[in-house]
């Protein structure tokens, strides 16, 4: 089923493109008639023809506003409930260093691989994520999440400050989602918060299946190895 947020957006853009034209040549009219001797004019009429030609760019306005967000929200992916992300694959790549890859699922709204490189005792993941509010999502506004970052912290605690923390990003935002959130603050009726899984222990490598819950991230461990066993010596 197509999202409805991009339909009412064409539909109002279109409407509203209608009306301007219709305006801007009823306002010509009226300014043709001002300016012709002897013609018909009615006092107060380009005034007039002019407010309603106002009212008509305000609907093309809402129009493209509109298209904005459907563009801007397309790139995230949907997390009304427990949505699947893909896989992530992590691997000790040295002395407190963790390289982390993650291979999207199909239904995240892109397909390339995702990696990126921190040090520390533990690593996280950090996503932003869109809450509308309940009573405007009938329209198609709708939440979601995008993965933007790998964290390492040297807390081995898992709770150290922003500040001491280092931030690598895992893929470059999309065009669309940059605009829109750049503009979010202008936006009534959304909310953008940035929110991130536990904190994971760097392990010779880890196998799991990453999860967006609208509340941060969540990885199902399916496999773990460890570092191989010494050999036996021989008798």
């Amino acid at each position: 089923m197509p999202d409805r947020l991009p339909i009412l957006a064409v539909s109002v853009f279109v409407i509203g493109a209608a009306l301007c034209g219709r305006g801007g040549w009823r306002l010509l009219q009226a300014l043709r008639a001002r300016l012709t001797y002897s013609a018909p004019y009615a006092r107060g009429t380009i005034q007039l023809r002019l407010t309603g030609l106002l009212f008509d760019i305000l609907v093309l306005l809402i129009g493209a506003g509109l298209g904005f967000v459907a563009l801007g929200q397309a790139v995230f992916q949907p997390d009304g409930t427990t949505v699947r992300v893909g896989q992530l694959e992590a691997r000790r790549s040295g002395w407190g260093r963790v390289v982390v890859r993650i291979a999207p699922d199909p239904l995240y709204p892109g397909d390339r691989l995702m990696e990126a490189e921190v040090s520390g005792a533990r690593w996280a993941i950090v996503g932003e994520f869109l809450t509308w509010e309940r009573g405007v999502r009938w329209l198609g506004f709708r939440n979601g999440h995008r993965i933007r970052y790998l964290v390492g912290s040297g807390d081995t605690t898992g709770t150290a400050a922003d500040g001491k923390t280092e931030r690598q990003p895992l893929e470059p935002l999309p065009g669309p989602a940059f605009r829109l959130l750049a503009m979010a603050r202008f936006i009534p009726f959304l909310t953008v918060r940035s929110e991130s899984s536990p904190w994971f222990p760097i392990e010779p490598r880890q196998v799991m299946i990453l999860y967006a819950t609208g509340s941060g991230y969540l990885g199902d461990v399916v496999s773990e190895r460890g570092p191989a066993p010494a050999p036996k010596p021989r008798r």
